[in-house]
């Protein structure tokens, strides 16, 4: 964790900003998303590309070696006049490499950006993921109290039935109606340990630990759900998409990186040259020094192959970088209508607590008085826990959906954390 802290402290990245980690009480989602980011296995795995495009930046910069050539003829048996070995030495190289070294280099390194933006929007998606199931965590953890007072609830409701029922007070059908109910809270139960469950395992997964093993969660400070001054509007977060989204960017990177090399194939379609100088003699001693032009004849290979792909790969990029501006622009839409109306039924549900509340409060001053039937207020309590994890869960989806906001905008911390006491 000493070696956590310090990387999460010095992160360098385009939209997560360095974070102290404290750890004390548990960790904050904010918290646990740096973490996964330094220790997950698979963007660990990830980050491996960008050493594979770095080399390959280095590999378009390299020009081809010269060719050193040498033979030696020996002659032998009798020859009149006397006759000396034939030597051959010389030096050759391709010229044709330097015309496309440019478009070559720069289509490496426009292709290394891509690779690196790319890796930073899948750690930035996988730290948003960790974020998210830490909160789906606390809110399944604040809920499950809950559910489980609700079936406890109805299974003392269940058994008054089955009393009322012996003694003729209530009906078969009331005592069916009863036991359905308490076995729907006890399926809601369930499913929510499974919840659980799961989420702290793919959780665990991120961070590197053991399925059975529990990370310590807490909240952030409390703040409210939207930064100071009024909510932003569509066209506040479509403004700058394409210049915030770091896949959109990397898609850019990856266009200038196929025009580069389409350029670097039509090129290529010069014949190619070889220049040569050489030194030699032949079994008589006389001796010559030379130069040589080699020359390709582009009849059957004109590189149309390497130009065709060039053209077909940078028409993909550019209709795949249209379809996902399309489709970030519609999301920003879509996410910002269904969180307003999230936040209008969280509004409506916490209004209504107060009201349950005292309903609660008067069943219970009634029941100690004897004035009140314990069955209603046992259904006083338990729809008032049903409404608090109505409030849990619809708090839970309006996180969701800010979260979804962020990365469909790639504006990090559109709104800040929630308070501890709303989940």
């Amino acid at each position: 964790m000493d070696s956590v802290r310090v990387a999460a402290a010095q992160i360098r990245h385009p939209l997560l900003a360095p974070i102290v980690i404290d750890g004390r009480g548990g960790y904050t989602p904010n918290e646990i998303a740096a973490m996964v980011v330094i220790v997950s296995p698979e963007l660990r795995a990830l980050r491996d590309q960008r050493g594979v495009a770095e080399a390959q930046v280095v590999q378009a910069g390299v020009l081809p070696n010269p060719q050193l050539g040498y033979s030696v003829d020996r002659p032998h048996g009798a020859y009149n006049p006397a006759v000396v070995a034939g030597r051959n030495l010389g030096l050759s190289w391709e010229v044709a490499s330097l015309l496309t070294r440019h478009d070559q280099v720069a289509s490496a390194r426009a292709g290394a950006k891509a690779v690196d933006l790319s890796v930073a929007w899948e750690e930035w998606q996988t730290a948003q993921d960790a974020r998210l199931r830490a909160f789906r965590i606390l809110s399944i953890e604040r809920r499950l109290p809950l559910a489980r007072s609700i079936e406890e609830s109805l299974a003392d409701t269940l058994a008054l039935t089955k009393k009322a029922v012996a003694l003729g007070l209530k009906t078969t059908a009331d005592l069916t109606t009863a036991a359905e109910v308490w076995s729907q809270a006890q399926n809601a139960r369930f499913d929510l340990e499974r919840q659980l469950t799961s989420e702290r395992a793919t959780l665990n997964l991120g961070l590197g630990m053991a399925a059975p093993d529990k990370v310590p969660l807490k909240y952030a400070a409390p703040d409210s759900f939207w930064a100071e001054g009024p909510a932003p509007t569509a066209d506040d977060l479509l403004q700058g998409l394409e210049e915030r989204r770091l896949d959109l960017i990397a898609l850019r990177c990856g266009y200038e990186s196929a025009e580069a090399s389409l350029r670097a194939a039509v090129i290529a379609q010069f014949p190619k040259i070889g220049l040569s100088v050489n030194k030699a003699n032949d079994t008589t001693p006389v001796y010559t020094r030379g130069i040589g032009v080699t020359v390709d004849l582009p009849i059957l290979d004109r590189n149309q192959g390497q130009i065709a792909i060039g053209q077909a790969t940078r028409l993909q990029l550019f209709d795949e970088y249209v379809a996902r501006v399309a489709e970030a622009r519609s999301q920003v839409v879509q996410v910002l209508a269904n969180l307003g109306i999230a936040r209008a039924q969280l509004a409506t549900a916490e209004a209504s607590l107060p009201e349950l509340a005292g309903l609660v409060s008067s069943y219970k001053t009634a029941l100690a008085s004897h004035n009140a039937d314990e069955l209603a207020y046992r259904d006083a309590r338990a729809a008032l826990a049903t409404r608090q994890m109505e409030q849990c869960l619809l708090l839970q989806q309006v996180i969701e959906l800010r979260v979804a906001l962020e990365i469909a905008t790639g504006r990090p911390s559109i709104e800040r954390n929630p308070s501890p006491g709303s989940l």
